[in-house]
Formats: structure tokens, C-alpha cells, sequence
């Protein structure tokens, strides 16, 4: 069944903006036809059920517009067990293009089209409801909201409770602010899960502090409205600590809009700024919007986006990026993305979803946890009864050791010790550079037995040199000079700079180029691709580059290019863990063979990126888990198919829109397996002690060691709050 949908493009100012915005809707597979207005700058489409609007947006995207869409974040007080079949229903919704919830931080981020549904429609039709944060600036607010109202109750509940230790004649009245007020939390959320027919740690703090302040009252010679109180006050602590660790965490992943000056002298929001605006930086000063130098020089920081220390010198004609440090210079900056789709705030929201990652291991945490605090009720019950039928141990005695059951398990830590380790892997990595686009790939990492390299810019530094020439046609490698002057190829730019009128150009990714200039129709690229398409008179066809002019052979060319410096280095460590490597390159010269014999590794060259698809796809199939390397728009497909598809942050925005992880330089290939390596061993650690502190802490809580050992309730509880402390703690701990 079809359906329509309406799209808002931003970027359109022309009719060929228009075709090439049908025709990218077009593209995607399952749309029946696309109706683009530039007056109105929407595109109406009509597709197949089975097509997500998220895939017309990535199109449009690829074709170099943009898309305006809404997001909102919200907080929602539900187990982390939940949080799937919520999305679920979210992503059903009409109008909702993607959904991204967060267990750690409890949050869910909706991103929208505004045309078609509004926020307050997708919560209603949803059946969701929680607190609602317009941006990451209120996502920070509330995670420290948070951490203020636990520290607002901790205060009472220490206050109260040290009073009823002094007073203990009024313990009655001094318990209940703390169980009443600072308990309050535990209370509704014990009620919203028994509600929604579930259980969590609320419904065991709320019962254990419950059955002990209730049955005092029944229990006049023995009250325990002191230890109720001490439970909950100790419970807060835990639990404040673990807000305080979270609010720093969720902090350093925000990042507010900055102060733009525009060349009039205003002052704005860089949120404020539009496309062709121009700006004004000086030294010292952060870039405030990601754009071209207009005008000046200087040495820009951007060790915030790359991990790279090193400024590096920027003139008229280069691009910058918002939250880059000009060390020194004067720069006048043209705005070419809105704040919000700027590289810093994509790069955010992409880490976000990378926290989200669940190894394969969190399957049997959700299994656990799903019947944990049923579980533990019943041993309470069962605690109960045997102290007090079987060993006729006095009613107090068999309270005391039943509510410690119950204060003691911690399923919170069972929770916490994926996300936390995931979390501060990923942001870790950020902070030295390394994008995980996908926490995933953590775990996948450690099976990767199968990298492949592309060579252009990956193995090599990918500045070319021009070796050798011949010309067949007096002007040829002039025209060739021209036209290529419209390519990225890093082989364009080894061609000298030579004004010229290119009439019409079009590439062939992986190839050659097409193009009519001065009149002359121009073919300039590889050996196969040239001879295929040119009527070559001549007998000389040796070289990495020929060039035909008017269906004739026009002129032949030799390039080199440099090995990286790292790349050995690199090479040399994936064969000491035993990983296999190749060369997989659309470079037909014999450089390749060149490089390959003196790294040591396998090649296949000249290949179209069709081809290196195909040849990922035979590793696959032979049962090998493929790690695909790359920078161009030649890589991209072949990146997106690897298992673990990885980008160099030089390369193309193709290339790194297509990787799951983005790297500054092959250096960092070694730091990736690191990470992989310390995310798993965390997760394993994390989990170790969680499952490690309920199955030693419950056995002891239920009396099974007294009289030699005994867990009082409220230090039961305070066991368990710390036991969720000390996995966030420990998944902090660099090694």
C-alpha cells in the first residue's frame, strides 16, 4: 500500500535543484514518484509502505540539500527493559523519521518531521508520557535537575535520621519526612511499575522501608523507624553519587551554541546564524559556525573535533568547523550549515547513538533482570518462613533478615554495567579523536579477522605526483589539466592549475572523467575505462593515466604516491594478531604491486567500487568478519557493507557518513582494537561484580553465616546503593 509524504527542502534555488531533488527521492527504492515545488521548497512523495522517510532524507542529503526536521528529547520513568517496545511504537508513528533512547540517562530522542505530525501528537499517539526536553541544553538541565532534588532529599533524610538517633523516643515522627519525603521517589516509582505490571529496584526499596516503618507501629517494644529511615537515607546516597557521576557524563557531550559576530558587529547565537551569512573570528576566539574562509588567514585548533593538538594553517577557499580554536590570525568565514546540522552537533548526536550499543552479552542481562526482583521477593518470603517455622527464630529476627533480602539485591547495577562501560568508551575515544558512529562495533571488533585497505589516501598520503608524460596531442594534458580541475580525485590534483571553460563534466567514480572543454571532448582516467570509450590510434598504451581528446588518443601519464609513515606500523600489528590484510584499490598502475610487495599484504587493483562490494562480499561469504578502511566516495559502498566499515576523517563526507567509526590517521587502527579489547574486558568486569555482589550479599543478608555475620537492613541498603556506585566508578577507571 502507498502512502504520501511531505518533505521540507532546504537549499533549493533553482530548477536543476528541483530535478536533482526528484531525482534523489527517486532513487530510493520503493518511491513511486516525488513532486518538488521550489516555491514552496517541499517535496510531496508518494512511496511504498515499506520505505522509511529517514532513507528520503539520507537521499536528499547525499545530494547535497538538506531536510528540516524537529527533535526532542524526553525523560521517561520506565524500566530500561521497557524502553525497546517503546521505540518500537514510537518509530510506527507517522511523521517520526528516527528514535534513540538512552537507558543510562533514561531518555528517548524523537527526531520529526514537522510537516506531518507535531510532538505533542507523536506523545498522544504513542501513549508515552515524561518530562520533555526541547534540546541538549535541557538535557543537561534535567540530569543535574536530577542530581539537585536526590540532594535535596538526601539532606532531609540525613538531617531526620540523625535526629531520630538522637531523639529515638520521637523516631515515629522524625521517620516519616524521610521516608515520606526523601523515600517519596522510591514510593511512585514502585507504584508505576506494579502498575504497569513489572517490577525494579523501587519496588524493593519501597517494600523493605515500608514493611519495616509499618510493621513498627504493630511492633511497639521493637520499632524500626530509625533503620526505615536510615535505609532510605543510605539508599539516597548511593543514589545521588550515581546522579552526580551521570550529570558529569551527559555534560561533556552538550555542546551549546556560541557567540557569532557577524560583519556588521553584531552579536548573535551561532544557533541564530543562517546559510550566507558572513562572520568574523580573530585570535583566540571559537569558530562559531561551520563554513569557508572568506577572507584572512590563520592557524586553527581543532583538536576538539579531530583529538589533533596541532594547529593547523587555514586561508581563503578552506573549510572550518564550528568548535575550532583560531591559535592566531583573522578570519572573515562564510556560514554554509545551520547550527543545528553543523559537523559538531551531528558528530554529538551521532556519539549519542553510539552510547545506545548493546553487546551481545546484555541478552542475558535483560533475561536476568526481567525475573530479578521477583526473585528476590520470594527469597524474602522464604527467609521469612524459614527462620520463623523452621528454626522458630522470633518474629523481629525473622523480619530483620527477610527486609535485609530485600534491601540488599541491586538491580541497578545489573543495569548499569553495559551502558556505563559502553558510555565511557565511546566518549573516551571522542576525546582522542576516534568517532564510534556505532557502539556496536566495539564488540564486533574483537572478531575482525579481515582488513582490507583502500590505497589512495589510506595506505598512501594520496598526493600524487606526475612522474612521466607523453603527448600524442599538442594540448592534450592542457585539456586534461582543465578537466580535471572539476574533480576531488586526489589524482585531479596532481595536474598543474590552468584556467579553462568546461562546458559539460561528469565522472565515473573509480574510472575517469568525462568532460567538453574549449570545445574538445575530453576522456581522462584509467587504462580499461579510457580504452573502452576511445578510439586509441596509437600503439603506446602504458601508463597509470591516459587521456583521449576527440576520440583519439591524446596522452599518457605516470603518477607515484607515498606509503604513509604509519602504515607499517599498522600493517605489522594486525599481522602479529594474526589478521589478514589486503589492498583493495581502483589504481590499475603498477605502484599497487609496488606498495603491496613492500608491506607485505595481498592486493587487488582495479577495481570500480562496485567491485570492492563484490570482493567484500566473497570475504563474507568465505566466513571471514571484514574490516573495510577507506576515505573516498569510491569506498563508501564498500565501507557501508564491511562488518566494520571505518573512515578516515580526511576523506570524503561519503566515506565518513558510510563508516561506523571515524579515525584521524591509520595510526589509530591499533587504538580501535584497544578499545574493543577494554570496552569488552569493562562490560565483563562490570558484570562480574553485579552478578559477583548479589549472589554473595543475598546469602548473607538472609542470616545464612549467623551468628558470625549479620547485614542489618539499612546497611543492607546501603550495600546495595553502593554496588550501582562503585560499576560506574569502576567503568571510569582507565584500564
Amino acid at each position: 500500500m502507498d502512502k504520501e509524504e511531505e518533505l521540507k527542502i532546504i537549499g533549493m534555488h533553482c530548477a536543476t535543484c528541483v530535478l536533482t531533488v526528484s531525482k534523489s527521492l527517486k532513487s530510493v527504492r520503493g518511491v513511486r514518484d516525488a513532486e518538488v515545488n521550489l516555491a514552496t521548497g517541499t517535496a510531496k512523495v508518494i512511496l511504498s509502505d515499506s520505505v522509511r522517510v529517514k532513507d528520503l532524507i539520507r537521499a536528499v542529503r547525499k545530494a547535497g540539500y538538506d531536510v528540516a526536521t524537529d527533535r526532542f528529547t524526553i525523560r521517561v520513568e520506565v524500566n530500561p527493559e521497557e524502553l525497546p517496545k517503546i521505540e518500537k511504537k514510537l518509530i510506527e508513528t507517522k511523521g517520526v523519521i528516527d528514535v534513540n533512547s538512552n537507558a543510562s540517562l533514561g531518555t528517548i530522542t524523537i527526531e520529526y518531521n514537522p510537516l506531518v505530525i507535531t510532538k505533542e501528537d507523536i506523545l498522544r499517539e504513542a501513549k508515552i508520557k515524561g518530562e520533555i526536553l526541547s534540546s541538549e541544553k535541557s538535557e543537561k538541565d534535567i540530569t543535574y535537575r536530577e542530581f539537585k532534588d536526590l540532594s535535596r532529599r538526601l539532606i532531609v533524610g540525613i538531617i531526620f535520621s540523625i535526629l531520630s538517633l538522637v531523639f529515638t523516643h520521637y523516631s515515629l515522627f522524625l521517620s516519616i519526612p524521610v521516608v515520606y519525603y526523601s523515600g517519596l521517589r522510591f514510593h511512585r516509582g514502585a507504584y508505576r511499575a506494579l502498575k504497569n505490571k513489572s517490577t525494579n529496584m523501587d519496588v524493593l526499596v519501597s517494600l523493605s522501608s515500608n514493611v519495616m516503618w509499618i510493621s513498627s507501629i504493630f511492633l511497639p517494644n521493637h520499632p524500626f523507624f530509625m533503620d526505615s529511615a536510615l535505609l532510605i537515607t543510605f539508599v539516597l546516597i548511593g543514589k545521588t553519587l550515581e546522579a552526580y557521576i551521570k550529570a558529569r557524563m551527559s555534560s561533556d557531550i552538550i555542546v551549546e551554541p556560541y557567540k557569532a559576530r557577524l560583519k556588521d558587529g553584531r552579536l548573535v547565537d551561532s544557533s541564530k546564524l543562517n546559510v550566507g551569512d558572513v562572520i568574523i573570528v580573530k585570535s583566540g576566539e571559537r569558530i562559531p559556525a561551520d563554513g569557508i574562509i572568506d577572507n584572512g588567514e590563520g592557524e586553527v585548533d581543532e583538536s576538539i573535533l579531530t583529538g589533533e593538538q596541532k594547529p593547523v594553517l587555514k586561508k581563503k577557499g578552506d573549510s572550518v568547523l564550528a568548535g575550532s580554536v583560531l591559535a592566531n590570525g583573522y578570519l572573515e568565514i562564510y556560514v554554509t550549515r545551520n547550527w543545528d546540522r553543523s559537523y559538531i552537533m551531528q558528530l554529538t548526536q551521532t556519539v549519542r547513538e553510539a552510547y545506545n550499543a548493546r553487546v551481545s552479552i546484555q541478552g542475558l542481562v535483560d533475561k536476568v533482570s526481567e525475573v530479578f526482583v521477583p526473585t528476590i521477593i520470594t527469597i524474602s518470603i522464604i527467609t521469612f518462613l524459614t527462620w520463623r517455622f523452621l528454626l522458630h527464630s522470633t518474629i523481629i529476627s525473622s523480619l530483620l533478615f527477610s527486609v535485609a533480602v530485600l534491601a540488599v539485591a541491586c538491580p541497578c547495577a545489573l543495569g548499569l554495567a553495559t551502558p556505563m562501560a559502553i558510555l565511557v568508551r565511546v566518549h573516551r575515544s571522542l576525546k582522542r579523536g576516534i568517532v564510534f558512529r556505532d557502539g556496536n562495533v566495539l564488540e564486533e571488533l574483537k572478531n575482525v579477522n579481515l582488513v582490507i585497505f583502500d590505497k589512495t589516501g589510506t595506505i598512501t598520503e594520496g598526493k600524487y605526483s606526475i612522474v612521466s608524460k607523453k603527448e600524442f596531442i599538442e594540448g592534450a594534458f592542457e585539456l586534461a589539466s582543465i578537466a580535471e580541475s572539476k574533480s576531488n580525485h586526489p589524482i585531479a590534483r596532481a595536474f598543474p592549475t590552468i584556467n579553462g571553460i568546461v562546458e559539460t563534466f561528469e565522472e565515473f567514480p573509480g574510472r575517469g572523467i568525462y568532460a567538453r572543454v574549449n570545445g574538445n571532448d575530453v576522456i581522462v582516467g584509467n587504462k580499461d575505462f579510457v580504452l573502452n570509450n576511445c578510439e586509441w590510434n596509437v600503439e603506446d598504451k602504458e601508463g597509470d593515466i591516459l587521456i583521449c581528446v576527440n576520440n583519439k588518443a591524446g596522452g599518457i601519464l605516470s603518477v607515484r604516491d607515498k606509503i604513509r609513515e604509519e602504515a607499517k606500523d599498522v600493517i605489522n600489528f594486525l599481522k602479529y594478531k594474526k589478521i589478514n590484510v589486503v589492498i583493495a584499490t581502483g589504481d590499475h598502475s603498477e605502484q599497487v604491486e609496488e606498495i603491496a610487495n613492500e608491506l607485505g599484504i595481498k592486493y587487488y587493483k582495479g577495481l570500480t567500487p562496485e567491485d570492492k562490494v563484490d570482493l567484500v562480499r566473497k570475504f563474507k561469504d568465505e566466513g571471514y568478519k571484514v574490516m573495510f578502511v577507506g576515505d573516498g566516495v569510491n569506498d563508501a559502498i564498500a565501507i557501508k557493507e564491511a562488518d566494520v566499515g571505518v573512515a578516515i576523517y580526511s576523506g570524503t563526507e561519503l566515506a565518513k557518513s558510510a563508516g561506523k567509526v571515524i579515525i584521524r590517521s591509520l595510526k589509530d587502527i591499533e587504538e580501535l582494537f584497544r578499545e574493543s579489547n577494554l570496552a569488552i574486558r569493562k562490560v565483563k568486569e562490570n558484570l562480574a561484580w553485579a552478578f559477583g555482589y548479589n549472589i554473595i550479599m543475598v546469602p548473607l543478608a538472609s542470616g545464612l553465616l549467623y551468628p558470625y555475620i549479620f547485614l542489618p537492613p539499612e546497611y543492607a541498603a546501603l550495600a546495595m546503593s553502593f554496588s550501582s556506585v562503585i560499576v560506574s566508578l569502576w567503568s571510569l577507571v582507565p584500564i
